[in-house]
């Protein structure tokens, strides 16, 4: 069981850099639009302030999307899951955690196809390559693959211990 165990360790410690990051990008989109708010108001409005919060608000999407899979605060429809009992309830769990797994591969692969594809734009204000911003599509994926992989073995993990 040491492969579950490393597995889940290092799931913990992508959940809790990732919602460190969140915090920060949430920081900063507040600070930049604020800095926008002041410099529109007293001075000349920044070129570049709203590509900046643009930005961050992305990748804080993706992160904090493997955030809230890790804690399973996203929504969803239980109410085939809930018709099972016992051992067949975590199976249908399982389940789930490997339909979304599946999604994530997928996602994963294509974000990766794309991201390749914005490699050679540039952004209008900050003039970066746009291939930085659509990462966020195959770094949060995989984050919540990750997520996912951890769910899965350690719902067997669960039952061979229950059983």
């Amino acid at each position: 069981m040491s492969v579950v165990k490393t597995i889940n360790k290092i799931s913990d410690f992508v959940d809790k850099v990732g919602c460190w990051f969140v915090i920060l990008t949430m920081a900063g989109m507040v600070f930049f639009t604020t800095i926008q708010i002041i410099a529109r108001v007293f001075f000349q409005a920044l070129s570049w302030s709203e590509e900046v919060v643009r930005y961050l608000l992305v990748w804080s999407t993706f992160i904090g999307a493997g955030c809230v899979y890790k804690r399973g605060g996203h929504i969803n429809v239980t109410f085939i899951q809930d018709m099972f009992k016992g051992n067949s309830k975590k199976y249908a769990q399982s389940l789930v955690h490997i339909l979304c797994a599946a999604f994530f591969v997928i996602a994963l692969y294509f974000g990766v196809k794309y991201m390749g594809k914005q490699g050679s734009q540039l952004s209008a204000a900050l003039r970066i390559p746009m291939n930085l911003m659509y990462m966020a599509i195959p770094v949060g994926c995989g984050i919540m693959l990750l997520h996912a992989v951890s769910a899965i073995f350690s719902s067997f993990e669960k039952k061979e211990v229950e059983a």
